[in-house]
């Protein structure tokens, strides 16, 4: 079995289960957000579509975030 570091597609289920659980802190969630296969290597992420109101809900906690 493959080293996840080594794994774009494994790195990508991580990364959307991690921001799924993210959002459910914040009682968000995108129903069709899913880790998918690498792009050019790189691990890729499905976020999908939502309602407006989870996009705004979304919007709000992004925007109350301390910059990167």
């Amino acid at each position: 079995m493959a080293d996840i570091e080594n794994d774009p597609y494994r790195l990508a289920i991580v990364a959307a289960e991690r921001l799924r659980a993210a959002m459910a802190i914040h009682g968000l969630a995108i129903p069709s957000l899913r880790g998918s296969h690498p792009a050019r290597d790189v691990p890729f992420v499905e976020l999908g579509g939502c309602s407006a109101q989870v996009a705004e809900g979304l919007a709000a906690v992004l925007e109350k975030a301390e910059p990167r």
